[in-house]
């Protein structure tokens, strides 16, 4: 792949430029909006990149850990507190979005961290699958909970309407973060 677009790239370009600005003048109010929600979006992006409030939270809770291996605890954990089964490096390179290496990677670093252990699979005692430790699950609960706790702190003065209709709304827009882009 080139740097530079060709003929053909250029043309696509330019038509879909001029075609989307059509779409946007149409409806100049949503238009704004929907700027506004992208200059958000990218604040989002770039503090979520920067890991701010997942360093934060691992800092106060004296956890010198990489962020990062949190998110291969999220994956092992699943979506609440008892969801947890053994899952394969597989899926938590599928959860994650990483390819398998990567995904070994960070596992076996959790691991070394006493975060993860592996444990014989309960369909197939040759293979091994991962689980938390009592500590890595400690503390994705901890951490889950004190993250809560300062989101909590920060909508302090939003009404509880306000609160309950942002995370409703958001719950809706993520879908776009499923890839599906519908509502």
């Amino acid at each position: 792949m080139t740097n530079t677009p060709d003929d053909e790239s250029r043309r696509r370009i330019a038509r879909m430029g001029a075609e989307s600005l059509e779409r946007l003048q149409r409806e100049p109010a949503r238009a704004d909006g929907i700027g506004q929600i992208d200059s958000a979006l990218g604040r989002i992006r770039r503090s979520m990149a920067r890991q701010s409030l997942g360093r934060r939270v691992l800092s106060d809770l004296g956890a010198d850990i990489d962020p990062g291996l949190v998110e291969v605890l999220h994956a092992i954990a699943g979506n609440g507190p008892d969801a947890q089964d053994a899952v394969s490096i597989g899926a938590v390179a599928q959860e994650m979005g990483v390819d398998p290496s990567q995904a070994s990677r960070m596992v076996r670093e959790a691991v070394e961290a006493g975060l993860v252990v592996r444990v014989a699979s309960p369909d197939d005692a040759r293979r091994s699958v991962l689980q938390l430790s009592e500590l890595g699950a400690s503390l994705v609960a901890s951490a889950r909970n004190y993250k809560h706790a300062l989101l909590l702190e920060h909508f302090r003065d939003w009404p509880e309407r306000d609160v309950e209709e942002f995370a409703r709304l958001l719950t809706r827009f993520s879908s776009l973060a499923r890839g599906n882009g519908q509502n």
